[in-house]
Order: structure tokens, then sequence, then C-alpha cells
């Protein structure tokens, strides 16, 4: 299959981690369509291979000719460019968050469904080599999780960054709710069953830029954690289990060269491991074009509404 990818947004995202791994892919094209006011730098200058550029989001996904979409616009603006890319047969991979509610997610999961195409959201954290480890710790151990506590933190944006803008889907909350939910989602395979979420500090125009969580899962399973964007730069998880603790840092940002020391006690002895290195977005967009071969999306359907679910929950059990 001949793959060509249309990026829809000229984002910080795009030139820093994904750009750079493009010739790494199985994709022969590359697109890249900007919104109206913002202008063209000399980032693509690094880059031998032809890149055809847009100079708005609807002249790109009218003209375009290739097969798949990557949505890395402002967080207010990817369902209405997500369903646009969808009715036209595109497959669509979406920066998080995919969406701002459970009834854009299920409703763009459904005209996936319809289209037989690829719909996902790019919780690329998930692929990095230490997830996979960690699953090894706790089967070693004949063990598995019961309580995560998840802390990412971090100091302020500079002004004018779109996280504090309410209109473009700003917050805290949609801004990192995705990392708290997958990671839920991926060690206790279900959505929550409760939820409480307490904001701890608002903007003056009540925008939400930190906040703590509670989500519980049945079974005595839970994940509590805090989260933000004025704070000290904290980065970490500690994964509880009946006979094994596991902890680690730089676990929803690591860089693509790192290996990662992972400390776990076992029955009162502590001990370390060291996972390999990897890219979290070269290793997820494979992932996304390998389905392309297949034809099989369902677990990116159920990912995406299922953290959907649990991000709908959060919003509605806010203290």
């Amino acid at each position: 299959m001949m793959n060509s990818i249309l990026f829809l947004g000229y984002s910080n995202l795009l030139k820093a981690r994904i750009l750079p791994i493009v010739e790494s892919l199985d994709i022969q094209s590359v697109s890249i369509g900007k919104y109206n006011e913002q202008p063209w730098d000399d980032e693509l200058k690094k880059y031998a291979f032809p890149i055809q550029l847009y100079d708005n989001y609807e002249d790109a996904i009218n003209r375009f000719q290739g097969n798949i979409v990557y949505i890395t616009t402002v967080n207010s603006a990817h369902y209405n460019y997500a369903l646009l890319c969808l009715e036209k047969g595109f497959n669509v991979i979406i920066d998080k968050p995919a969406t701002l509610c459970l009834k854009e997610a299920a409703y763009l999961v459904n005209l996936a469904k319809q289209k037989n195409v690829l719909l996902c959201e790019a919780t690329v954290y998930l692929m990095h080599p230490q997830f996979k480890l960690i699953d090894g710790v706790f089967a070693k151990n004949s063990d598995s999780p019961k309580f995560i506590t998840a802390h990412f933190s971090m100091p302020p944006f500079k002004n004018g960054n779109f996280r504090y803008k309410k209109a473009l889907g700003g917050g805290a909350i949609f801004d990192t709710s995705p990392y708290a939910v997958s990671l839920g989602r991926y060690f206790f395979k279900n959505p929550p069953e409760h939820v409480k979420c307490v904001v701890n500090e608002r903007t003056e125009d009540g925008l939400d830029i930190e906040y703590s969580l509670m989500m519980t899962y049945g079974n005595g399973k839970s994940l509590i954690g805090h989260f933000g964007f004025n704070t000290e730069y904290i980065n970490q998880i500690m994964i509880i289990g009946t006979f094994t603790n596991v902890s680690l840092n730089r676990v929803f940002t690591i860089p693509e060269l790192q290996e990662n020391v992972i400390h776990i006690t076992h029955n009162n002895t502590t001990s370390e491991e060291r996972s390999a290195s990897g890219n979290n977005f070269q290793l997820f967009l494979r992932k996304c074009l390998n389905s392309l071969d297949t034809g099989n999306y369902k677990g990116f359907y159920d990912d995406f509404l299922l953290d959907a679910k649990a991000k709908e929950m959060i919003l509605n059990n806010i203290f």
C-alpha cells in the first residue's frame, strides 16, 4: 500500500517529534496544512523529502489525495476536522484529546466503522518498551496491579499558549486527562466505575490549571493522581500489587534515546531493571500503518471509546 499523509496543523509537536521520523516510516508522501494566519517558518528546510504545503485547513482537506490525515490542531478543532476527514474516507489519527465529549467520540467511531477506516487518539506514550517490561515484572511475580499513583505536572507555559484559552479547548483537564484515563485502561482493562476530580487552581476566568483525581475500577482497584501546569516538573507513576511495587520517572514523555530505570520492590526486596529506549511516536505510527494493511481497527475503536467514557466521567464529577 502506498501511504500518503496529511498533517492538519503545523504544530510544535509536528515539528519537534513527528517530522524528524517521517522518513523511517512506510510513508511515501507528506502534506501539511496550516491555519490561515500562521506563517511558514524555516523548519521545513531541514528535510530533503518533498512536502506539499496548504495555506489553510479546508483547502488541505479538499485537495489532499492521500489516505491518512493526522490532526494536530488546537483541541477545539479536533472534532469538526475529524468529521470532515472521515466523511471523505480518510484514515484519521487525532492528537489528544481527540474530542471534548463522549457524544463526539461515539459519533466519530460509528462513522469510522461505516467507512471502514482507522480512527485513533495519539496516546503514544503507551508504546514505549517500559510498559512491556512492567507487564513482565508483574507476570514473573504472579501478580497484577491494584493501585496506581500518577503525577504529571509542569511549570506554567508561556503567555498566549492555547492551553490557557477556554475557547480553544484549553485547561489542564482536557490537556492531561488522556494520560490518566489511558493509564487506567492499560493496566485495569476497563473504564472506571467511580470518579472524583478536584480542581485545585483556576485562572481568573475560571480555567482549570491544576487538579487531583481519583478513579476506582472495581475489584478494589484504583488510580489517584495530580495533573496540571503550575508546579515544578514531575512525571512519574507508582504501580502497587499484592507482592510487587514498581515506580519510574519520565513515564508520559521520555527522550527517544533514553533508557529508563524501573524500580521494583518484591517481597520486601528491592531491585532495578532497565528498559530499552524507544521513540513513542515512531512506534505508534508504525502500529497505525500496520493496521491499514490488515484492516483491523477494532482495538483502536475500543480504546478511543473507553478513554472517551472515562474522560466524560471526569468532566461530570468535578468538585
